[in-house]
This record gives structure tokens, sequence and C-alpha cells, in this order.
């Protein structure tokens, strides 16, 4: 019995006569008579003259190979094939092999997005504090940004983090002071930390974190020779400092700071085409920052992101012109006080802990938490049943806003315009405290 052709050999291809093994025509029988001795003759069809009576045994043998060439080829033609298929042969007909399916393009883990070159992503991030200020608008950089926090300061300004890890512009700023607090973030990614000085709290701090940073109000770093830090002298002070982050990294370099680092596994996931989101349906969101009257941030959803929209008109990217449209927001609400005693009324933040978490994504808005374990450890946005947060594919901005603020949300808008104070009728989503 013939064994069934396994399921991943190629279907055998049918060629007449093809069997199991070649039919062995039989030899003539020996003879003791004249022509003992020699060799046997070839089965052939034409029989010999010399020997009248080899014609009946030359008809039996031309019987017993045709009977045997049939079974072969009922065999070749049965339900099952022979054990090791024969390699099908230019012309056979036999279909050719399909390729084996592509494999999908690396994408950016903090964007989801496709990328040419997944060696950037073993590139070490750096951390740069932007400017949020009116008067430091439009800012250089943010679009090139993998991952965007904005962070109170006091009096209701504050400021933007952006982290490189895939680009490293040219000129990124303005850069800003820094925080104590901001500290955490620097050390979570591990990052070389950008900024132009700092609060007392921020130089009490950072000493004791270990973080390769690159100041530019203590100190001038260079690298290669060229300064990281530039004035623009179209701009007034303090919002005209800017960096540049090649120059930065040569400055590390030469400060024998780590530039590489392991890819880290991104913190979301990222809905599949054609997939939909989930929550409840929100056009509108407004962040107010406590501390000033005019400190507010709106996104309108556009269909495609979150055009995002200040007091003092759309917020626009100066290497564009256009609005900065995040495709994801994520608003993580945590502990905020005053600092007693502060002069300037700077704030304690805490960003290690676990609290509330709204996430805005496809044009809806649902409910999830967030945990930190430790100013070191990284920050897990979660879903509400515990799972890495799912959004759609693109820059996602992360707004670390006091439990105790005012969050409105709403449906469509009923004014259109841009820079007016946000409608007080819209339904208000108040922090609840922390953790």
């Amino acid at each position: 019995m013939t064994t069934p052709t396994p399921a991943t050999s190629p279907p055998p291809a049918v060629t007449r006569g093809a069997g199991p093994g070649p039919a062995r025509r039989p030899g003539p029988a020996p003879s003791s008579g004249p022509g003992a001795g020699r060799s046997p003759r070839p089965a052939a069809l034409t029989p010999s003259v010399a020997d009248p009576t080899s014609r009946p045994r030359s008809a039996r043998r031309l019987v017993v190979a045709a009977l045997l060439a049939a079974s072969a080829l009922l065999g070749a033609c049965g339900p099952f094939g022979p054990a090791t298929a024969p390699a099908p042969t230019p012309g056979s007909g036999a279909p050719p092999a399909e390729p084996p399916a592509p494999a999908p393009p690396p994408v950016n883990p903090l964007t989801g997005l496709p990328m040419s070159r997944p060696d950037l992503l073993r590139q070490r991030p750096v951390l740069v504090s932007i400017d949020n200020h009116p008067d430091a608008r439009p800012q250089a950089g943010l679009t090139a940004a993998d991952l965007v926090y904005e962070v109170p300061a006091e009096g209701g300004i504050t400021r933007l983090l952006a982290l490189f890890v895939t680009q490293r512009p040219e000129r990124v700023g303005p850069v800003r002071s820094s925080r104590h607090y901001f500290l955490d973030l620097a050390l979570e990614w591990d990052a070389i930390y950008v900024h132009a000085g700092g609060s007392p709290q921020h130089y009490a701090r950072i000493v004791r974190t270990g973080l390769d940073d690159l100041d530019g109000v203590r100190a001038d770093p260079r690298g290669g020779g060229r300064r990281v830090f530039t004035r623009d002298a179209r701009r007034k002070m303090p919002h005209n400092l800017y960096a540049s982050l090649p120059v930065a990294l040569t400055a590390a370099e030469e400060r024998g700071w780590a530039l590489t680092a392991p890819p880290r596994p991104s913190p979301f996931a990222f809905r599949s085409a054609g997939e939909e989101p989930t929550g409840e349906r929100v056009d509108r969101l407004v962040i107010h920052w406590p501390g000033w009257r005019r400190g507010w941030v709106r996104y309108r959803w556009t269909g495609a992101g979150y055009l995002r929209e200040t007091a003092f008109g759309p917020h626009v990217a100066e290497e564009t012109g256009d609005p900065l449209t995040p495709a994801n927001l994520l608003i993580q609400l945590v502990p905020a006080r005053t600092i007693a005693g502060d002069a300037e009324g700077r704030l304690e933040v805490e960003l290690a802990g676990e609290g509330r978490l709204l996430i805005a994504s496809g044009g809806r808005l649902r409910e999830g938490r967030w945990q930190k374990a430790s100013p070191t450890a990284p920050t897990r946005w979660l879903e509400a049943d515990g799972r890495p947060v799912r959004l759609a594919s693109g820059p996602t901005w992360v707004h670390l806003v006091p439990a105790s603020a005012r969050i409105e949300a709403s449906g469509p808008p009923s004014s259109q315009g841009s820079g007016e104070e946000p409608a007080e009728g819209a339904e208000g989503l108040e922090g609840t405290g922390g953790r």
C-alpha cells in the first residue's frame, strides 16, 4: 500500500508512466543449448528471426510488461501518491510555490507609526524642558518628539517636556527651567536631561539622582567646539534660548555618557485599522490649570486628531505653522499642593503612586488608571480592565494635571471661534484626588 503524501508536500506532478518504482522486465530464461553462457538479451519489441520459437515467448514478455506499466500508472493516479513527491520540473504544470508573506514593518512603540530604521530605537532618550509661556510660542521641535508631557510649574503656567528617541532636531526650545518633580520623568526614561536652570528644590535633588543633565544657565556646555545652547535675537529673554540636540549628544559623548539604550516595550497598545474606539462621544476637552484664569488649554476633535488651542489662539508649531494636533490625549490626575513657605508659590507634585486617568482617543473619552511604583519606575497607563491603554497610531500628549483641577468635556461646541473663554455650561469632570 502506498503511503499518503504529507500535508506539507506539494501535490505530485502527474507524469505518465510514473509510479513507485520502474517496472523491471523479465529477462530470457537460462538455456543449455546453443548460446548458453551469453549475456541475456534486453527485452525487445522485435523478436529474433534466427529463433522461430522466440515469437510466443516475446509476446508473453510484451503482455507482462504492458500489465506492469498499466499497474504502475493506476497506482500513480490513485488516491494515494508516493511517499516522497517528485520535484516539479519546468513545464510540468505544477503551480509555483507562493512566496512567504512579508513581515510587517517595525513600528515606533511610542507612536505606533511604521519605521524605516528600527535601529533608531536604540538611541538613548533625550528629555527637554520647553517654555510654554504665551511669549514662548510657537515652540520649535515639538513635532519631532516621540512623546510630550505637559506639567504644571506655578501660577497657572506649564512646561512641555518633550521626549526625543527617534529624532534629534537641530533646534528645540525655547528651553526653560526645571522643577524637582520633572526629574521623575527623566529618571524613568534614563534620559539625558536638557534644561535651563531650575528651582532651588530642583538643584537640591538633582545632585542625588546621578542624572546626566545639560544646564544652559549654570554652565555653557559645548560639543565639538559648538555651544549646545544659543539665543535667538528675534525673541525676548528669557523666551529665546534654544538647544541643538546633535550638539548636545556630542557634548554627552565627550563627557563619556552613554548614547545608546536597550529598546523598551511599548507602554501603549494601538488599535488596528478599522477598529472602533470605545468610550463616550466627546468633541471638546478643556483643562483649567489652577492658578491663572487664562491658563486653560482646549482640544477640539477634528476627526483625525485633537487640535490644541489656548486663550491666545491655536497653538501652532514653529517649523510648520500648523496647529499642534495630537492623536491621543492622556490626562493623568496627580496629587499637587503649594510648597509651604515658598515665596514663588512653587508646587509639590507627586508623580509616583497611582490615580485616575482620562483617555481621549478617536473622539471618545473613557476612564482608566495610572501607576508608577517609584520615581525611577516607568509609568503604566491602564484601561479600566488593567490592560495597557489602547490608542490610535500617532503622537500622544500626557497631561499631569492636579487632581483638584476642573476639566470640561462636551459634544460639538456652539461656537467655533478660538480664543474665547470656555463656556461655563460644559460638563465638569472634577479631579477626585490622588491615589
